[in-house]
C-alpha cells in the first residue's frame, strides 16, 4: 500500500467551486466547447451558472455541482493558482435499481495539464 504524501499539496487540489469562481467554469466550458468544436453551442452565462450551481454555504439550491482541479506545485509552476480543470456533476435517480445516483456531465482538463498521470 503506498503512503499518503508527506505534503498533500504536491499532490494538487480538488475542491468545490464558490460563486466567486464561476468566472473561471464560465472559462473552462467555453474552452471544452472550443475543443469540441462546438463554441457556438455555449448558452451559458455568468448569471445562468449562478442561479443553477450548487455552492457551499449557499441558501439557494442548484441543479448541479462543480470540482475544480488544482495543479500540484512544479518547477515549470510553481504558482498552482490556475485552475487546470473542472469536474460537472448532478445526482440522479435510477427506477429500476431504486438507488441514487450521480452523473458526471463534464471532466475537462487543460491541454497544458493534460499527459501528467
Amino acid at each position: 500500500m503506498a503512503s499518503p504524501p508527506e505534503n498533500p499539496a504536491a499532490e494538487g487540489i480538488v475542491r468545490f467551486a464558490h460563486e466567486a469562481d464561476v468566472p473561471t467554469i464560465l472559462d473552462l466550458i467555453h474552452e471544452l466547447a472550443a475543443y469540441e468544436k462546438e463554441s457556438s453551442s455555449v448558452l451559458a452565462t455568468k448569471e445562468s451558472l449562478l442561479k443553477t450551481l450548487s455552492f457551499p454555504k449557499s441558501s439557494r439550491p442548484g441543479y448541479a455541482r462543480a470540482l475544480l482541479i488544482y495543479p500540484p506545485p512544479t518547477a515549470e509552476n510553481e504558482d498552482p493558482s490556475e485552475c487546470a480543470g473542472l469536474a460537472l456533476y448532478f445526482h440522479n435517480y435510477s427506477t429500476w435499481r431504486a438507488a441514487p445516483g450521480i452523473y458526471l456531465e463534464d471532466l475537462f482538463i487543460r491541454p497544458a495539464y493534460r499527459g501528467r498521470g
